[in-house]
């Protein structure tokens, strides 16, 4: 008889225990009192009471407070970096830090240029250290504007500022059959030759140049890796 007792204290106390933790079990773990099969089966409400007993368990687990994942800082990304105005899909301009693996010795320095134009530069195409083709400054103009921004013979061309048209469709020339009208649109063009997709000699030439169609007339940013 005291036995029996306990059981239906026990049995109680489990349920007051998960109608108060309701609240925070989802339907997976909500517990509700069956009765014990049997009657008053002593069997059955030790099984009861034990299956009770690991519902509370396994709402205990689910529910406990998780530890504080430790934040620990990115790793620094190896190479050279500059802050460019980066175009989105949009064709909105995002500034944006871009880095560069260096084409020289580890000592380089990574510039942005903001040449006025025409620019009055030479470019050439060349090999680095590891036999892999670069565009590198050839010569620069006396009184030229690459001068006046500093430009060097010697630098390597990495990035420049390109412009390009391209045909606007606004909705409503769309649904009237229309074709559209061209708008100037820049953005950042790669200049490493072996990029992939690969790009070659006269596409970074006809990149630097496309910076005279610019109607708001900007200078042309030019980013070049200066060896030590």
């Amino acid at each position: 008889m005291h036995d029996l007792v306990w059981l239906l204290a026990l049995l109680g106390a489990a349920h007051s225990t998960s109608a108060l933790r309701q609240p925070r079990i989802n339907a997976a773990h909500k517990t509700s009192v069956r009765a014990a099969p049997g009657g008053d089966d002593a069997a059955s409400l030790f099984a009861e009471a034990a299956r009770l007993r690991r519902e509370a368990a396994e709402a205990e687990r689910d529910f406990a407070p998780a530890t504080e994942a430790t934040t620990e800082a990115p790793a620094a990304r190896p190479g050279l970096s500059v802050v460019l105005p980066i175009a989105r899909p949009d064709w909105s301009v995002e500034d944006t830090e871009c880095f560069f693996e260096p084409r020289s010795d580890g000592s380089a320095q990574l510039i942005k240029f903001e040449v006025e134009v025409p620019c009055g530069v030479i470019l050439q195409e060349s090999d680095d250290a590891g036999g892999r083709p670069i565009v590198v400054v050839g010569a620069v103009g006396e009184g030229s504007n690459a001068e006046a921004a500093g430009l060097r013979p010697g630098d390597i061309l990495r990035a420049t500022s390109a412009v390009r048209q391209q045909m606007e469709m606004p909705t409503w020339q769309l649904l009237g059959g229309g074709i559209g009208r061209p708008k100037t649109f820049r953005f950042i063009f790669g200049a490493d030759l072996d990029a992939k997709p690969a790009r070659d000699f006269e596409e970074v030439l006809g990149a630097v140049g496309s910076n005279r169609l610019d109607p708001q007339g900007r200078p042309a940013i030019l980013v070049v890796e200066r060896p030590a």
